[in-house]
């Protein structure tokens, strides 16, 4: 395989890597939505205990959705840089 399909494979990878945490990402902060509807609207009747424990998982969740933020990032400026090295290549 030379250089030029190498990159071009590498970067099919990379994009599908980049979907797959996006849609992990979107589908996490949606649930964060609703445990935080379900803590604002019934936190009274969810009783303390429940309300207490819910909002260690909200953080916690919360943790994991900002780690999936910074690895989407880290693969967007990967995409950024095999796309520069592909468009050097064909120029």
């Amino acid at each position: 395989m030379n250089m030029k399909s190498e990159l071009e494979h590498s970067l099919k990878a990379l994009e599908e890597e980049y979907r797959f945490w996006m849609v992990e990402t979107i589908k996490m902060g949606r649930g964060i939505e609703t445990m935080e509807d379900e803590l604002a609207h019934h936190d009274d009747a969810l009783g303390l205990e429940r309300a207490a424990d819910l909002r260690r998982r909200l953080a916690f969740i919360r943790e994991k959705h900002e780690m999936l933020e910074a690895k989407i990032q880290t693969v967007r400026q990967r995409l950024e840089e095999l796309r520069e090295r592909l468009a050097q290549m064909e120029a």
